[in-house]
C-alpha cells in the first residue's frame, strides 16, 4: 500500500468548529513557550486543550446511552479497523429528512453484509452511510443535517453490522430539530439500536465518497485510551486495497 492512497476521513480540530448542541467547544491555549537555546533557535512549546469526548470526527460507545453498556476501553482495539462498505443515501439526504431503509437498501442491494464480504474475499463489519452532508461542515446547514429511521438502524444491525459512520452531525435528529417541528419523535432511535445491541457509531466523518471505487475499502477509527470512556475523537483514515486475498493481511494501524 502506497502511503499516498491514505483517505483522511477526519474533520480537524480548531476554535471555533462544529460541535453537539450543548456540548462544551474545542479549545486550545498556550500552556508553555519558553525558550532554552538562541543557537540554534529552541523554544519548549506546549499546549492545553479542552474538548467533549464527542468533538469532530469520534467513535460513541454503547455506555454513551446504556449504563451497563461497554466503554471504549473495553472494546477489542481491532475492533475499530477493518474492511467497510460503503452506501450511498446522497439521492435521499436533503435538510432535516428521514432516510429510511428503502432508500438505504437501493444502495444496498442485498440481503446480507455477509455476501457483500464473500464478493470482497472476506467478512464485513463497518458500514458508512455516505450522505454527501460533510461539505456543510461549520455552516448553520450543517445542524439541517437528515437523519434515518428506526428501521435503517434495526436492519443495519440485522444484517451484522459491528460498527455504522456517518458523514454528519450524527444518525439521529437533534433535539432542537424535534423542538422545532423538523423531526418526528423517537429522536435517538439509531443511537437505541445501535448501541444498545453492543455496536459502535462514528460521526462527522468526511469525505467518504473518496473510499467508493473498484478496489475493497479500508478504515481506521482508533480511539484515544481513556479508560472507561463513553466516547472518543479519532483520526479517521481510510485506504483502497486490491481485492486479492493474499493482500489481506493486518491493515496498518
Amino acid at each position: 500500500m502506497s502511503p499516498t492512497s491514505i483517505i483522511d476521513l477526519s474533520h480537524p480540530l480548531q476554535d471555533p468548529m462544529t460541535c453537539y448542541p450543548g456540548d462544551p467547544g474545542f479549545k486550545k491555549r498556550s500552556a508553555c513557550n519558553f525558550p532554552i537555546s538562541s543557537s540554534p533557535c529552541m523554544v519548549v512549546v506546549t499546549h492545553e486543550l479542552t474538548l467533549s469526548t464527542h468533538t469532530g470526527t469520534h467513535v460513541d460507545a454503547p455506555f454513551h446511552f446504556f449504563p451497563d453498556g461497554a466503554r471504549l476501553s473495553e472494546i477489542p482495539f481491532e475492533q475499530f479497523v477493518g474492511r467497510a462498505v460503503v452506501l450511498d443515501v446522497r439521492h435521499a439526504a436533503r435538510a432535516w429528512g428521514c432516510i429510511d431503509w428503502a432508500d438505504v437498501d437501493i444502495a444496498c442491494n442485498t440481503t446480507s453484509l455477509a455476501q457483500i464480504g464473500a464478493r470482497s474475499s472476506g467478512k464485513v463489519d463497518i458500514v458508512l452511510l455516505w450522505t454527501g452532508w460533510d461539505v456543510h461542515w461549520d455552516t448553520p446547514t450543517y445542524y439541517a443535517h437528515p437523519y434515518f429511521s428506526r428501521g435503517v438502524a434495526e436492519s443495519l444491525r440485522n444484517l451484522g453490522a459491528q460498527v455504522v459512520g456517518v458523514d454528519m452531525l450524527g444518525p439521529d435528529g437533534t433535539p432542537e430539530a424535534e423542538a422545532a417541528g423538523q423531526v418526528t419523535s423517537d429522536s435517538f432511535a439509531v443511537h437505541e439500536v445501535l448501541l444498545g445491541s453492543g455496536r459502535i457509531i462514528c460521526e462527522n466523518l468526511r469525505g467518504i465518497g473518496s473510499l467508493v471505487g473498484d478496489d475493497e475499502a479500508w478504515i481506521s477509527m482508533v480511539p484515544l485510551n481513556v479508560q472507561g470512556a463513553d466516547a472518543s475523537p479519532v483520526r479517521a483514515y481510510g485506504w483502497r486495497q486490491r481485492r486479492n486475498a493474499e493482500l489481506l493481511t493486518a491493515p496498518p494501524v
